[in-house]
């Protein structure tokens, strides 16, 4: 996703009350697309930087943490860049900080992984996607960082993992202003989804693969994907790794991909076999709220939602039929949450528990 630079980028929690909270978010990410340009960009992994640079991105994220973990809003807002640190632009952010304190109360914090990413050498003016590649020492393998319309620079990436009985990642990217390292992004994301982590899913993503049963694969390597990428804007080796294989074991279905432009196309069962097909926008598994649950959650494509009730209507008609026609994933998830978008509406949510819909 790319989004204007001029705003503050959070991102990465999942699920329940905080989905209107990120779907405002999603609109004041940072970034603007623009081609690719070749830049004199560079990574310093945490192997190689000096103790110094080490330790000063270290304890700034983990200072960072601490304040979100203790849910003193003022104390990261101090420590935000001058963009995004005014009372209006740091309004998402406070809001994200008092969420996230809430699950990352009483868990253990650990700064797990620090990046030196170097863009002093950008032109002021350039708007082009900032990409730096970090080769992993002593391995074959590496980590990849796209970041569209990044102003010139110097600025850190750190993961401070919060382990506790439901483990988070808070992400920050970072940047130095006079010295000192300061907000330029925060992203927290769940690192368990039901009780199970990413390299679980992945796992099972493979067994289902195997089984054939690739409808169970395509969604399992997708959540596999959600918990283990720790920012949309962050590859890697092994996340290429996972993303193949989920190409490789898509259904007929989604061999060119699911989304706006390309919805996934079903046709109407039950009693309103006769009725118009429904289109699926998107289609992924999400962790409960209380992380005891997997759910399905499907995005519709809904002309009108101004009828609530008849929008409702059609959104659990849309989650039959849908479980009609792939019935192996009634296995899999407790419920299913049908969000039905229509241009210039929020969207309208129903959530059902699959073991009732006929």
């Amino acid at each position: 996703m790319s989004d204007s630079w001029n705003q503050m980028r959070c991102g990465g929690m999942r699920a329940g009350e905080l989905r209107g909270l990120l779907l405002a978010l999603a609109s004041i990410l940072l970034l603007v697309v623009a081609p690719v340009q070749l830049q004199a960009q560079s990574c310093t992994t945490q192997a190689k930087m000096t103790p110094e640079m080490r330790s000063g991105l270290s304890n700034a994220a983990l200072g960072l943490a601490q304040s979100i973990q203790a849910g003193n809003a003022a104390n990261v807002q101090a420590a935000t860049i001058a963009e995004f640190a005014s009372a209006a632009a740091f309004a998402p952010t406070a809001a994200l900080v008092q969420s996230v304190s809430s699950r990352v109360s009483n868990d253990a914090l650990h700064v797990t992984q620090i990046y030196e990413l170097d863009a002093s050498a950008r032109s002021s003016t350039d708007t082009s996607d900032a990409d730096f590649s970090c080769p992993l020492t002593g391995t074959t393998s590496e980590t990849d960082f796209a970041i569209s319309g990044l102003p010139r620079g110097l600025y850190g990436f750190a993961m401070v993992e919060a382990t506790g009985d439901h483990p988070w990642l808070l992400a920050f990217l970072l940047r130095q202003d006079v010295g000192v390292w300061k907000l330029a992004g925060f992203y927290p994301r769940a690192r368990e989804a039901a009780g199970h982590d990413g390299l679980w899913y992945w796992t099972s993503a493979r067994t289902y693969a195997k089984a054939d049963e690739l409808w169970l694969a395509w969604i399992f390597y997708g959540e596999a994907d959600e918990l283990l990428r720790p920012a949309n804007f962050v590859t890697s080796t092994n996340l290429d790794r996972l993303r193949s294989e989920q190409r490789a074991a898509a259904p007929p279905e989604l061999v060119g991909g699911i989304g706006a432009n390309n919805p996934l196309v079903v046709a109407a069962s039950g009693n309103a076999g006769a009725g118009a097909p429904y289109r699926f926008t998107s289609i992924v598994a999400e962790g409960s709220e209380d992380s005891k649950q997997l759910n399905l959650i499907l995005h519709l494509r809904d002309d009108d939602v101004a009828d609530a009730t008849a929008a409702t209507a059609r959104s659990k008609a849309a989650a039959q039929a849908f479980l009609d026609a792939h019935i192996e994933l009634r296995q899999a998830f407790q419920n299913v949450w049908v969000f039905a978008d229509s241009a210039g509406h929020e969207p309208l949510v129903t959530e059902q528990t699959i073991s009732n819909i006929p």
